[in-house]
């Protein structure tokens, strides 16, 4: 006879309201299910308040956090010090205007004909490509 498997016990039930990582970040959500993995450990589906059904995921309980003010609190520092972060990294682009005239080596306005390579993926109604300002300028005044 196969030994019994222990049921897992669950730390969160369906319908809770939680705080949840993904990434880095810790977003309030909601648990749309409870299930096991493979291996018998716990796991919950998982929705983030304010993002489409897409985004849902299956987590451990390692990623989710009870709703508490202490956890909001974490949740808020962690958002702070992302946005100081990802400041921190715009505020270091070096000044438009120098060397090449702001265009880097390398870059799509490098190119001698970088005005039709970007527009190259760019398609109107018609299907025919971008229109040119006069162009429209010269169907218009006739």
């Amino acid at each position: 006879m196969a030994p019994k498997q222990q049921q897992p016990v669950f730390s969160f039930s369906a319908n809770e309201r939680v705080l949840c990582f993904h990434l880095e970040m810790l977003y309030e959500a909601k648990v749309l299910e409870v299930g096991e993995d493979d291996n018998g450990k716990p796991k919950y589906k998982i929705h983030y308040k304010g993002w489409k059904s897409s985004w849902d995921d299956w987590v451990g309980e390692d990623r989710i956090r009870k709703f508490t003010d202490e956890n909001r609190e974490l949740a808020t520092t962690l958002a702070q010090q992302s946005k100081a972060l990802h400041a921190g990294k715009s505020g270091n682009k070096p000044p438009k205007g120098k060397g090449l005239g702001g265009r880097g080596a390398g870059s799509d306005l490098s190119s001698a004909r970088g005005s039709e390579e970007r527009a190259a993926g760019t398609t109107t109604q018609s299907g025919r490509g971008p229109r040119r300002a006069r162009d429209f300028e010269l169907e218009t005044d006739s």
